[in-house]
């Protein structure tokens, strides 16, 4: 059995006639934290469990999940800061140390900071990480342009922002490739755009006919839930039609031409409206 720190595992309980309560089995024998119960005898003998280090450098389970796992990366409020580096809640017994020397940047007490789980098994401790570029690189990267991926967005670039693609890259997501609002921490669907040596380019949308064909299906779904009309035209702002409709200007633009030569809408004076087919009153 092998167990491993940082991640949540189920074990099955091993021994239970003295506390602290074990886990796991004879050779990899893991303790249940203090206080923690165990199932019934009813119940399976079986628990899920996060694996962690301890006061001591030893290993212990909790029955407490954390919403990251090592590996991982997440957005958490920083508890506490003093000279060793900053505390974070993950949401388990103990809270996790950012040491300054993992820091890109100085981190504020207080403020939501995105950062990655990570694990030192020569000094037997979990701790958090800032510097992305140090845990997730471009190497062995099975991906095709037009992948689509999971995007965490990470800090501002000035071209854009840096983002960690299926939690294994680090990539590049130029500003005009946004979509609609996001921050640190977001999780956004994206697809490959480009791969030149290690760098790593995405998007938030679409490209070619794939995307035209995209945006006529959102601008349709869109319109039917708000009562067939939307108040925007070619010649509305940019960014609110990225806003309302989360596409580019010019992504709306071929998208309402499709539609308009289909018959599928009209042109208003403000905006356009959908065309209900015969007998969809009635439906």
């Amino acid at each position: 059995m092998k167990i491993l720190p940082g991640k949540i595992q189920r074990l099955p309980v091993f021994r239970s006639d003295e506390k602290p309560f074990l886990l796991g089995d004879e050779k990899h024998p893991v303790p249940l934290a203090r206080g923690e119960r165990l199932p019934r005898p009813d119940e399976p003998q079986e628990l899920e469990v996060f694996i962690y280090y301890n006061e001591d450098r030893e290993l212990e389970a909790t029955r407490k999940l954390p919403s990251i796992e090592v590996g991982g990366i997440g957005s958490f409020r920083i508890r506490n800061a003093n000279d060793l580096g900053a505390f974070i809640d993950i949401g388990m017994r103990r809270d996790i140390l950012l040491p300054v020397r993992e820091q890109r940047m100085p981190v504020e007490e207080g403020r939501m900071t995105l950062i990655t789980l990570q694990c030192d098994q020569v000094h037997r401790r979990l701790f958090a990480s800032t510097r992305f570029t140090s845990w997730f690189d471009n190497t062995d990267m099975r991906l095709e342009r037009g992948d689509e991926v999971e995007l965490v967005i990470a800090d501002k670039l000035d071209a854009g922002r840096r983002v960690i693609v299926n939690a294994r890259h680090i990539g590049i997501l130029f500003t005009q490739e946004v979509i609609g609002k996001i921050h640190e921490g977001a999780r956004v669907k994206g697809y490959v755009r480009k791969i030149e040596g290690k760098d790593l380019i995405v998007s938030m949308q679409k490209e070619g006919r794939e995307l035209i064909e995209d945006a006529v299906g959102r601008l349709v779904e869109f319109l039917r839930h708000h009562k067939g009309y939307v108040r925007l035209n070619d010649e509305s702002d940019p960014d609110e039609i990225k806003l309302r409709l989360r596409m580019s200007k010019k992504t709306f633009k071929k998208a309402i031409g499709q539609l308009y030569k289909e018959r599928k809408i009209t042109m208003t004076r403000f905006g356009i409206k959908l065309i209900s087919p015969p007998g969809a009153e009635h439906t």
